[in-house]
């Protein structure tokens, strides 16, 4: 197997990204609504404290999705770190277990715009109704989506101007958000496949 690409060849400051995580042997990671609170306000804490902001998020039983802006890029790695690193801490001592509870790090994908990360988040919120788990993707209590659609305050959320989806896009495709080292254009795929093969070529975002 090819080793994965360094995160700092796909990423940059100030860029969108869709960042998600799934545990070890698909275990059930968040079980009940202490776990979901207990990853929340982990998370609440670690965004205040390295300075990245959320714009859509979705907290599964097995696994967590981000869509987020990173102003620095350094700093938002060691947030993620900390941040799944804590939740082990919580949950071995709450189950009494040892040992990892990651499936290795964290997976990113690079947004090429505003259009793509709101793409991306509807994705995000589908994943409850994916599952089979609710109906609508505002009836999951651990999503984003009643923030967008009912108008609730979630803290967790930065809000932005949610612009109107192009016609190429195409919302059903998952392979789109989660394969691969972008969520773009065609030809933005392209630059980027290019651009991480020869850091010298600058990247169009």
């Amino acid at each position: 197997m090819p080793a994965r690409m360094a995160r700092n060849k796909i990423l940059q400051d100030g860029c969108y990204a869709h960042v998600f995580s799934k545990s070890i042997e698909k275990r059930r990671i968040f079980q009940d609504a202490q776990d979901f609170q207990t990853f929340r306000e982990s998370l609440l804490a670690v965004k205040a404290e390295y300075l990245f902001r959320i714009h859509h998020y979705c907290f599964m039983n097995t696994h967590f999705h981000l869509a987020v802006s990173i102003p620095s890029l350094d700093r938002f790695s060691v947030g993620l770190q900390r941040l799944k690193w804590s939740y082990t801490q919580y949950y071995n001592r709450r189950y009494q277990r040892k040992g990892p509870l990651w499936h290795e790090r964290f997976k990113s994908l690079l947004i090429e715009n505003d259009r793509y990360l709101y793409a991306c988040g509807l994705y995000i919120e589908q994943n409850p109704v994916k599952a089979g788990l609710v109906a609508q993707s505002d009836d999951w209590a651990y999503t984003s989506a009643s923030f967008y659609q009912k108008g609730r305050k979630d803290e967790l959320l930065d809000g932005y101007e949610v612009p109107s989806l192009p016609d190429e896009i195409d919302r059903s495709d998952d392979i789109v958000f989660t394969r691969g080292a972008g969520i773009g254009t065609k030809i933005f795929k392209i630059y980027l496949k290019e651009a991480t093969a020869d850091r010298k070529m600058p990247v169009p975002f």
